[in-house]
């Protein structure tokens, strides 16, 4: 059972139900205003010094200790800035896999006025993993398909890529530039809807509002990952809305995608047996929500009519090389010719649902 979270946490308890019917999505009083950071595409231009051989071998991901370190960056303006921040570092995964691992980066308020982390307490920074061109390319992969999720729905954490130059000033061997990835805040997405992350397991699908539920579920079949569980809340967020009783489920977290097809991933052995995936790039939808027709149409057509956008995403990244751009493509271009043919659509996102 999905249960709503106790009153002291969240107030005067709502019942949270909802139909799956069409409806426009989670509601927001005023259009979704992102932090400053990353109204703007262009690359941020960034360099991180600490010392990183101590940052680097700290590998719990229960750990909560910091790190002092160095970021200078430029500015709007052209101008250069240098900033107090303290690092640490999360995620589970790559934490153990990658050389360089994922980061959270905590600000200094009073040092932040009047730069793009103007009042931010902090921002995740996603990190190339591996001095190595298919990791680093995959990051770009990574970056775009973040920024296709950003244009199917409000409800998603905005992204900025970013040239990172890391320093170790106790090791003048170690600096390197490579890309990375700044993530928004998960907590003030919600907030412009009025909403409240719902760190509690066991929701399904059929309890999520239907409309983005439905985007969800095809664009997770679109870049081809397996890799997410609303009901375990494996990179997946629920968003509570108690003034209209709704959940909603926001997606993250695609590096396990068949797009990406980072090397270090591979389908889980429950999938693999069950239907017999042998490689992350075998596509397989998960949605167990039977959608009604015109739901499922209307978001399809979403796909159908932002295609020229939802590819630019890609094209617009002149870091990737013809061979990776040519790769991620085809790979999209897969899903198009699939959705464009009837029985195609019947026999991915219908059947397999209605036999679940």
């Amino acid at each position: 059972m999905f249960r709503p979270l106790a009153s002291i946490a969240l107030g005067l308890l709502i019942p949270l139900t909802v139909s799956a019917q069409a409806s426009e999505g989670p509601k927001t009083s005023e259009a979704r205003k992102s932090a400053r950071l990353f109204r703007s595409q262009d690359p941020m231009v960034m360099t991180l010094s600490a010392d990183f051989k101590t940052v680097f071998k700290d590998r719990d991901s229960l750990s909560t200790k910091t790190y002092p370190a160095k970021l200078t960056f430029t500015g709007e303006k052209g101008d250069t800035t240098t900033l107090d921040v303290q690092l640490s570092t999360r995620g589970h995964f790559r934490l153990r896999t990658c050389d360089f691992v994922p980061l959270k980066v905590a600000f200094n308020k009073e040092q932040t006025k009047g730069t793009v982390f103007n009042g931010e307490s902090s921002f995740k920074l996603g990190t190339h993993c591996k001095n190595n061109d298919r990791y680093i390319q995959n990051t770009y992969v990574e970056y775009a398909a973040n920024r296709m999720y950003n244009l199917l729905t409000p409800l998603s954490l905005k992204v900025r890529l970013a040239k990172v130059t890391w320093v170790d000033p106790n090791n003048p061997k170690f600096t390197v530039t490579q890309p990375g990835i700044w993530f928004e805040d998960e907590d003030e997405v919600v907030k412009a809807f009025g909403g409240k992350i719902l760190m509690q397991q066991g929701g399904t699908g059929a309890q999520m509002e239907p409309h983005q539920m439905a985007i969800n579920d095809v664009f997770q079949y679109f870049i081809g990952n397996t890799d997410f569980s609303v009901y375990a809340l494996h990179n997946y967020r629920v968003m509570a809305q108690d003034s209209i009783g709704q959940y909603s489920a926001m997606a993250y977290d695609f590096d396990w995608s068949g797009l990406v097809n980072a090397p270090y991933a591979f389908p889980d052995i429950k999938l693999k047996e069950r239907y017999r995936l042998t490689k992350v790039t075998d596509r397989l939808y998960r949605g167990v929500v039977c959608y009604k027709p015109e739901l499922l149409n209307e978001v399809l057509g979403m796909f159908r009519t932002g295609k020229d956008s939802l590819l630019g995403t890609l094209s617009g990244i002149k870091e990737l090389t013809p061979a990776r751009y040519k790769e991620a493509e085809e790979f999209l271009g897969k899903f198009y010719k699939e959705i464009d043919d009837p029985k195609k659509v019947k026999e991915i996102f219908e059947e397999p649902c209605r036999r679940r």
